[in-house]
């Protein structure tokens, strides 16, 4: 049975890492063009490399996970559970997207935007560290929650970084990044579970 728990662990962790790593990247990237500086160019270089990197590991840890013996099922009441409450966090976020954004946008205050949807990213995180039985999504989210926190009180609104208001980056750089390092520890757990599986097996 363990062997094929950490099969079916390794794959939803390595899978969690691949979307985290398009997430972290995305908001990272698209922060850094925005910005439009030469540092920030050469910044988004190190940036492009490290997103690449991260994505051929993603995909050879998943393929090393799938090679992990599945000869014992789980019960399938306990995956349809899992994926229950699963369905159930994804729509709550999007339910609040969809209420916080259309307000925000009738009182014209765009800027509060992408501080208000990463709050909203990190507070799914809680839930599914308990679903899915990954306590560093719990930092994870609570960081999620922290960084554009912290951007709103103690960076002035009208502050900007290259060509782009601080509001707009400094939260999504930051939590872009939270998101990149999550998903490396999980890369990491996952390949430490992949060859621990592999020496019991042996």
């Amino acid at each position: 049975m363990k062997l094929l728990i950490e099969r079916q662990r390794s794959i939803g962790l390595a899978s969690g890492a691949l979307w985290l790593i398009a997430v972290g990247a995305v908001a990272v990237i698209w922060s850094l063009l925005v910005i439009g500086t030469p540092s920030a160019r050469q910044v988004l270089i190190a940036a492009v490399v490290v997103t690449a990197s991260l994505v051929v590991i993603s995909v050879i840890v998943i393929r090393a996970a799938l090679h992990l013996p599945k000869d014992i099922q789980l019960t399938t009441s306990k995956k349809k559970k899992v994926l229950r409450r699963f369905i159930l966090v994804v729509g709550i976020e999007v339910l609040a997207f969809s209420v916080v954004n259309p307000v925000v946008a009738a009182t014209g205050h765009f800027e509060l935007l992408p501080s208000l949807d990463l709050i909203i990213v990190g507070i799914h995180f809680l839930p599914l560290a308990w679903i899915f039985r990954v306590p560093r999504y719990y930092f994870t989210g609570l960081l999620f929650c922290a960084i554009p926190m912290a951007t709103l009180l103690a960076i002035p609104k009208e502050l900007v970084v290259g060509h782009v208001l601080a509001w707009y980056v400094v939260p999504s750089i930051g939590c872009g990044l939270v998101a990149l390092l999550t998903a490396a520890a999980g890369l990491r757990e996952t390949w430490k579970a992949i060859t621990e599986s592999r020496a019991s097996a042996g």
